[in-house]
């Protein structure tokens, strides 16, 4: 009988800490070098050592890689996707234990010898041993160690369900792995006639107040949009302010409309998506000096559970022109105060209608020239975007003062699959069997608001809808692509159950180990088994 490697509590406990040593922070060269470890210990199983062909590396637009290992199952096709990422957020947080930050054991030491970075109920819970801390000990390497561990299963019991495992990098900034993933797996189906039934990730559980111990599933995850706004307004010396306009001044009363509105606000039931606030706001000045501010730049989070991009855009664009008619309106009247009586014009006009309008007036093959370039000198595709909108502006110098809006990278959309009878049967399969075996209450929440990449499994919307979104996205399908297509080729309903865990992204970050090394591997595989059932 082959040796099993990740079967028991212990063995589970292991893996998790190895998986966690390895440093993994995104955009790291251990991020880069992760494949290959996880490979060689995907190929400790002679499944995968005498089928080397189902291991893959899939290659990421920012020279990364995802790992995708395929188990076959005896005769079916019905299939489940089992999807983790292995990057995490940067360790800096940790201040003097950074050194310590991915081993597990020596700094949960480090914190019963100096507990001053954790509040009283991290003291608690590293009191009571019932937990691990760590960068990556709750988002989300769990996940990976409860995949690989359930992998292992199907294949020493020839489970008769075909298993795909993802393991991308890249979560925690633009997803390209799991972008780049998804066109894989396309093609994966295809050459292997799969039946996906179902996507399941194993993010961690979030808890929802101090004390609750219940145990959640998630039929849905929040989406994520970033629309954006450059204001190109007229610049003077300080001494003659009203020369010019600043572009601050303009910005303040566009921002004043969106941060925070309710317009964006979406509800499903009881849940109700978070306000949209700025990410960046600034003005795009290189150094200090006595001319006003031209040029600002503000991108802004908007949470989803229904709206298009072209909703959105609509709301955003509606309330930017309000801002600009305030700001028009306060100038002018504070110019009259001043004696100056100046009157200005400030259009808003989008991304795409700029694009056209530059190339009325310097040309096709000029345009694309000089995104081209941007393109190449930056690699930062949020940077991408803004820096197309900020020099085709500067070239189209007649159209200002003016408003451009577009849409700024990453786009996540929102997925939900709650009250289909499958994804019904599998939350009260998971509570029931978390109840019975566990004592363990399970609930179910409607949107994952941790944002994650079950965004990429599902189109929810018809593929016109990405319309808006693929034409005010400067960088769209240049640089950056979401696979549409290939996305609607694969779509099957998204499911995330996960361990119990608190506090992400932050310095006490931990995993309850109980849920993580004893109940998940049961619930998990009481999700896959309902898939085999079918």
């Amino acid at each position: 009988m082959e040796h099993l490697y990740w079967q028991t509590p212990e063995q589970r406990e292991d893996l998790l800490k190895a998986l966690v040593n390895f440093n993994t922070v995104t955009h790291s060269e251990g991020e880069k070098a992760f494949p290959e470890f996880l490979i060689n210990q995907l190929t400790q199983l002679t499944y995968f050592k005498t089928n080397s062909n189902h291991i893959h590396l899939v290659d990421t637009e920012d020279n990364k890689q995802a790992v995708v290992a395929y188990y076959q199952a005896p005769n079916t096709k019905r299939t489940v996707t089992l999807i983790s990422h292995f990057d995490t957020v940067d360790t800096d947080d940790y201040s003097d234990y950074e050194p310590y930050a991915t081993q597990m054991d020596l700094l949960t030491r480090k914190f019963n010898e100096d507990s001053s970075f954790l509040d009283e109920n991290a003291i608690a819970d590293l009191k009571s041993g019932d937990y691990l801390f760590g960068r990556g000990s709750m988002d989300m390497k769990p996940g990976l160690m409860l995949h690989m561990s359930l992998l292992e299963k199907a294949i020493s019991e020839l489970w008769n369900v075909n298993l795909v495992l993802i393991a991308v990098p890249d979560e925690e900034v633009n997803s390209s792995g799991m972008r780049a993933a998804m066109s894989f797996l396309k093609k994966l189906k295809d050459r292997e006639d799969l039946d996906i039934r179902l996507h399941l990730n194993s993010e961690p559980t979030f808890q929802q107040e101090t004390g609750d111990n219940s145990h959640y599933t998630y039929t849905g995850s929040i989406g994520k949009i970033m629309p954006s706004v450059l204001v190109y307004g007229r610049e003077t010396h300080v001494g003659t302010p009203l020369n010019g306009v600043s572009s601050n001044f303009i910005q303040s009363y566009i921002n004043q409309q969106v941060e925070y509105s309710t317009a964006f606000q979406e509800t499903f039931e009881s849940e109700v998506s978070p306000l949209p606030v700025s990410l960046v706001m600034r003005d795009i000045k290189h150094h200090y000096d006595v001319q006003t501010p031209f040029k600002t730049l503000t991108l802004y989070n908007v949470f989803l559970f229904k709206h298009t991009p072209a909703e959105v855009f609509e709301k955003f664009n509606t309330l930017v022109r309000k801002g600009v008619n305030q700001a028009k309106a306060a100038y002018e009247e504070r110019s009259q105060t001043a004696g100056s009586h100046r009157r200005i014009d400030i259009p808003v006009i989008t991304y795409d209608s700029l694009y056209y309008k530059a190339i009325e007036l310097l040309g096709s093959a000029r345009v694309e020239e000089e995104i081209d370039q941007i393109l190449e000198r930056e690699q930062d595709i949020l940077q991408q975007s803004v820096k197309i909108v900020d020099r085709l502006l500067s070239l189209c110098r007649s159209l200002t003062p003016t408003v451009v809006t577009f849409f700024a990278p990453p786009y996540y959309p929102a997925v939900n699959n709650s009250y289909e009878d499958f994804v019904e049967r599998l939350v009260t399969k998971v509570s029931t069997t978390a109840q019975s075996q566990f004592g363990r209450p399970s609930r179910r929440i409607h949107y994952f608001n941790g944002i994650c990449d079950l965004s990429y499994v599902r189109l929810t919307h018809a593929l016109g809808d990405m319309e808006v979104y693929r034409h005010n996205t400067p960088n769209f399908e240049r640089s950056y692509t979401i696979p549409f297509q290939d996305i609607y080729e694969i779509s099957a309903p998204a499911f995330n159950c996960g361990p119990i865990g608190k506090d992400a992204h932050r310095v006490s970050e931990r995993i309850y180990k109980k849920s993580a090394f004893e109940e998940l591997p049961v619930l998990v595989e009481a999700v896959v088994r309902e898939v085999e059932a079918q």
